[in-house]
């Protein structure tokens, strides 16, 4: 019989660190570090914080997988790879999806190294604070996705003993205030790291990072006037601001940019294949096999060819932009543009499935960026949240406190560097188009759409009918049809509480409709 453990006991079963431990045999293990002798210095503070900064990287490669899949952005990349985002693509997941339990689990992974953090180093000199002041901002970066996702995850603000292991689910209002008070302690700690200049970049926790999480828990419980006011914080600041040229922004040529407030950053080592990059962006480069190429140094040929843009995202770009507009060209392109640049379909197959006949050109990775044949990594940061999205939040937090003007100057901020003129007078309805282009494919709509209440009516219908793009440009709606496909009301808004954690937590009550 299969042993089972809650996520959340599980984390703690296999993290090594404990908050406290008995054992019947107190024989020290060579090699091991005892809890008693551990978090005493700034070198162990640093340690410890180190595993955060390695646990985001999880969550960001499952999050990916949630976030874009469930969204009007991309296709998966046909039936035959159900375990790696159709049933995402098409809503016909349940509750033991593998990448939904890789979320949940990450997530508290990431709060359960925080807490440790928290709990254990005294503080007292600056490496010290300054780590535990990250920690509090990683626990609530955490909570922000967990609360916003599943609506009431278990609130866990501490080590959990092996009595607590089956945790309840978590009072919302409860729960936010655990993320406010968070941020709130690591941004008033004085501790957290600052850029110099605008055209300085830190790897670390900023302050004007904790900052914008702040004011983004704080639209997302619209919170209008407090979201305003901490992002205007970090837009007064004079640190950041946006990149003037757009073609390599999100590639490894645009890393460590003047507009990105926190990104992982990735370091080639050779002697650690599985650390030096991540296979999400090969996942989402054009799937290889099928394309041919009559440049072949320029664009990488090994990638899988998820995440293809949706027909609708390729419309969103064209009415706001036009055809050929400057951030288009740079986001995502049409099969007679990449022929253009010389890539097209190989006469060899019959069709691309899941290809409406776009292509991703925002992450697009280059001939020397994979680092390794077999696994595929990419060394590309992982970018958590850019300048324009501060900007964008804030123009809603703006237009929502009644303040039009601020808001349409925080708007045209972004269309100037699109190379846009004045959006004239700020609308909802010009923000939601304008957040559309500017983020795409960057995990950010989906929660979007299902705060705004548009997910319904967006997303009814997607995963019906999947596009088959043939070689010579035309596409065929009719080869891959699911009827039961589609985003559904009262079911979909929350995500299931993980099979897993339901099959050995009694105390936990399952979301609506799954």
């Amino acid at each position: 019989m299969k042993m089972k453990y809650s996520f959340i006991a599980l984390i703690l079963l296999v993290g090594g660190l404990f908050c406290s431990c008995e054992s019947e045999l107190d024989i020290m293990e060579h090699g091991v570090i005892s809890i008693d002798s551990f978090y005493q210095t700034d070198d162990d503070a640093d340690e410890a914080i180190t595993v955060c900064y390695d646990a985001i990287k999880d969550v960001y490669s499952s999050m990916y997988w949630v976030k874009t899949l469930l969204s009007d952005e991309c296709y998966s990349a046909g039936e035959s790879w159900s375990t790696a985002g159709y049933k995402f693509s098409t809503y016909t997941f349940d509750s033991d999806y593998s990448y939904l339990e890789s979320l949940f689990e990450n997530l508290y992974i990431l709060i359960y190294d925080a807490n440790l953090v928290i709990e254990n180093i005294a503080g007292g000199t600056d490496i010290q604070d300054r780590n535990i002041a990250e920690a509090y901002v990683f626990r609530a970066l955490a909570y922000i996705d967990l609360i916003s996702l599943w609506g009431t995850p278990p609130y866990v603000d501490h080590c959990l003993s092996s009595s607590e292991y089956a945790q309840p689910n978590g009072d919302q209002e409860a729960l936010w205030a655990l993320v406010e008070s968070d941020l709130t302690t690591a941004i008033n700690s004085g501790a957290l790291s600052q850029k110099s200049s605008v055209n300085d970049w830190t790897y670390r926790i900023t302050k004007q990072y904790a900052q914008a999480l702040l004011g983004k828990a704080y639209v997302y419980q619209e919170k209008w006037s407090s979201a305003l006011s901490v992002l205007q914080e970090v837009i007064n600041s004079g640190l950041y601001e946006l990149e003037a040229d757009m073609s390599d922004l999100l590639t490894t040529k645009g890393e460590c940019s003047t507009e990105s407030l926190f990104e992982s950053n990735y370091v080639y080592d050779a002697n650690n294949m599985w650390d030096m990059g991540s296979m999400i962006w090969v996942y989402m480069h054009w799937r290889s096999d099928m394309l041919s190429f009559t440049n072949e140094n320029l664009y990488n040929h090994n990638g899988w060819g998820f995440f293809n843009p949706t027909e609708e995202s390729y419309n969103a770009f064209v009415e706001v932009e036009g055809e050929n507009g400057y951030r288009k060209t740079h986001s995502l392109k049409s099969y007679a543009q990449m022929q253009d640049l010389g890539v097209s379909l190989s006469n060899t197959i019959t069709y691309m499935p899941d290809n409406a006949g776009y292509f991703n050109w925002k992450f697009r990775v280059y001939a020397d960026d994979t680092i390794d044949y077999y696994y595929l990594h990419c060394p590309n940061n992982l970018r958590w949240m850019r300048y324009s999205e501060v900007l964008l939040l804030a123009a809603e937090a703006a237009l929502e406190s009644g303040n039009t003007s601020t808001a349409t100057t925080y708007i045209d901020k972004v269309r100037t560097r699109a190379q846009l003129p004045s959006c004239g007078t700020a609308t909802m309805d010009i923000l939601k188009k304008e957040k559309q282009c500017e983020l795409f494919m960057e995990c950010v709509r989906y929660q979007d759409m299902i705060r705004w209440g548009d997910a319904a009516s967006i997303l009814a219908s997607k995963g019906k009918a999947r596009p088959a793009l043939y070689i010579d440009g035309t596409v065929d709606w009719s080869l891959q049809t699911n009827s039961s496909a589609g985003f559904q009301t009262g079911k979909h808004e929350l995500l299931p509480f993980p099979a897993t954690e339901m099959n050995v937590n009694p105390n936990i009550t399952q979301n609506p409709g799954w």
